[in-house]
């Protein structure tokens, strides 16, 4: 399955819990619409490195690397390059 994809079903499956954002795209802004919050991210690190075999350091926490699914791709496709 492709990351982007993988990542865009975990977060609808997993973390939305809202029939409103069902519809997200891959560049909506997740935290800033209330799509996802802290234990949410917490919750789709432990799943990106689970599945994706990548470790997300502490100075990758930053909002700016969860803030879309586009995102979370870029920061995933780099940590595996």
């Amino acid at each position: 399955m492709e990351i982007k994809e993988s990542i865009r079903n975990y977060i609808k499956t997993e973390l939305v819990n809202n029939k409103d954002h069902q519809a997200l795209s891959d560049s909506d802004q997740l935290i800033e619409s209330g799509v996802i919050d802290s234990l949410g991210i917490m919750k789709l690190i432990g799943f990106l490195e689970d599945n994706m075999s990548v470790q997300i350091d502490d100075m990758e926490l930053v909002p700016e690397n969860f803030s879309s699914i586009d995102a979370i791709t870029s920061l995933v496709e780099k940590k595996i390059a």
